[in-house]
């Protein structure tokens, strides 16, 4: 099942150019799902309007089970309006939808509840998250700020 959450990453590194990396940025980020978990990854956008868009990608995450560490794959997909962002998260352990917020597509702070699909219940309950979007200068990632 791993090899369906790294199969997107590899693809997506050999079929880039350099429109692709115009709209790919990277994701840091913290979130609790019933324990604390670090998070790092790729985001792609489709859509370039404030008024929606689609942002998804590959990540992987790092957390502590039973003394050891380990690291999880994970897929992403978020739906962007407005400043509204409403997702679904999938690794191997669990299904997490989410609601939150979005400043600028640089910030979003989310919560949802994890769902576990495994019989290892690493992630289950309520969630909390912030992460950090890093896109290169004069990205079409980020959400361009309009004043009035």
């Amino acid at each position: 099942m791993k090899k369906y959450f790294i199969l997107p990453l590899f693809l997506s590194v050999i079929f880039s150019n350099a429109q692709l990396l115009e709209k790919t940025a990277v994701n840091i980020s913290y979130r609790y799902t019933g324990r604390n978990v670090l998070q790092a990854g790729l985001e792609y956008r489709f859509g370039e309007r404030y008024e929606g868009s689609i942002i998804a990608g590959p990540s992987l995450l790092y957390t502590r089970v039973n003394e050891t560490d380990k690291l999880i794959p994970e897929m992403n997909i978020n739906f962007l309006r407005a400043g509204l962002l409403i997702g679904v998260s999938a690794n191997p352990y669990s299904v997490e939808p989410r609601i939150g917020v979005s400043l600028f597509n640089a910030v979003f702070l989310n919560t949802g509840y994890a769902f576990p699909i495994h019989r290892d219940k690493y992630f289950k309950g309520i969630t909390f998250g912030i992460q950090l979007n890093i896109a290169p200068k004069h990205s079409k990632f980020y959400d361009n700020l309009k004043i009035m």
